[in-house]
């Protein structure tokens, strides 16, 4: 937020500063989440699908703290974007609008990778997803990632 309100007074150096902060949280969540882990799978607790979705949100389940705040960082990001952008196509700052514009899709992708529960459940929830087969497929991962966090945090091993 301090960044799109020096923007404001300072639209180059403000600017440059949040390109800088958000790719360097965009580049250190790519890279922490390309690393692959393997999922010891003791007593047959996880299923197959629960397997796969551990995998593929790795962060969400190593780190699910600092992957909420990150996630809730990212969505904000994204909503900056609308008031600096047009800020600094007003002032002619076109690179800069451009480079910023398009961290509303990577945030958006980013926001959702580390936490996919909130977006899954909000999505299904309200009745966003209209395909039969989308509201399927989604619902399952939902439950999977519901049953895959209970198993992990809250029964005792």
């Amino acid at each position: 937020m301090g960044l799109v309100i020096l923007s404001f007074f300072k639209p180059v150096l403000g600017a440059w500063l949040f390109i800088a902060v958000a790719a360097l949280l965009e580049l250190w969540v790519a890279l922490v989440n390309t690393s692959k882990i393997k999922v010891k799978n003791i007593n047959n607790k996880y299923t197959l699908k629960e397997i796969e979705l551990i995998e593929h949100y790795r962060l969400f389940f190593q780190y699910p703290i600092i992957s909420r705040q990150l996630s809730s960082m990212f969505s904000a990001i994204q909503l900056a974007v609308f008031p600096l952008v047009l800020w600094l196509l007003i002032k002619g700052l076109f690179l800069q609008a451009i480079i910023i514009g398009a961290n509303y899709f990577i945030a958006s992708q980013l926001a959702v990778i580390l936490n996919p529960q909130f977006f899954l459940h909000d999505n299904i929830d309200k009745g966003k997803i209209k395909k039969p087969e989308d509201v399927a497929k989604f619902t399952e991962d939902m439950r999977a990632i519901d049953s895959a966090i209970e198993k992990m945090y809250f029964t005792k091993q």
